[in-house]
């Protein structure tokens, strides 16, 4: 039990880590590819933005793939499961115009004082739902294989259970006479009167 709290801790602290990892990756390619008004170390309010749209592109993989995923592709509604990518990619679409217009956050290398219209909330709720959607698959078919080898272990050994009883069944020697074995047969009505005129 301890080792499965700690094998969880450990995963968590792993998914965690690649997730950092990834979005300070994306803000130092943006910084080193900028001016220095576009710089993360002069003016980190532009990236403020940019991380809630980047921790909510996290938030939809996990939803994709512990919830969306499982529930609506083994059910084959890929209908409203395409609905699901529109209002999240529309969603992202709308989180840097919203930060603008609420907390007035822009976007780095955008002019100030513009509404930011940017396609990196699409293009990533596509991107994260398309990965989560290809893990999710490799999960599920690994299971399966996992339970078809079970029960082709499951088969090995029934059927060896049943060539065991059946040598047994063949090796019974019976323990009766010769005299037991002998059965009576049935007669019908005609034979019992042949044999009583005799």
């Amino acid at each position: 039990m301890n080792t499965k709290s700690s094998n969880r801790t450990i995963s968590i602290s792993v998914y965690a880590s690649v997730w950092l990892v990834l979005i300070l990756l994306q803000t130092l390619v943006t910084t080193m590819q900028g001016t220095e008004e576009m710089s993360v170390f002069s003016h980190p309010r532009l990236y403020f933005s940019t991380w809630i749209t980047d921790l909510y592109l996290v938030v939809v993989f996990y939803l994709n793939y512990f919830l969306f995923a499982p529930r609506l592709m083994r059910r084959r509604l890929f209908q409203p499961y395409l609905w699901v990518v529109l209002v999240a990619a529309l969603i992202g679409f709308i989180i840097p115009i919203l930060c603008y217009l609420v907390w007035g956050l822009s976007m780095p290398g955008l002019a100030e004082g513009t509404v930011p219209l940017s396609s990196l909330g699409v293009i990533g709720v596509v991107a994260a739902m398309a990965i989560g959607l290809s893990v999710r698959g490799l999960y599920e078919w690994d299971s399966l294989g996992q339970e078809v080898l079970s029960l082709r272990e499951e088969e090995k050994l029934w059927k060896q259970e049943r060539e065991e009883l059946l040598q047994k069944l063949r090796t019974l020697q019976p323990n009766t006479t010769d005299s037991d074995h002998q059965v009576a047969l049935p007669t019908t009505e005609g034979e019992q009167t042949s044999t009583s005129d005799y």
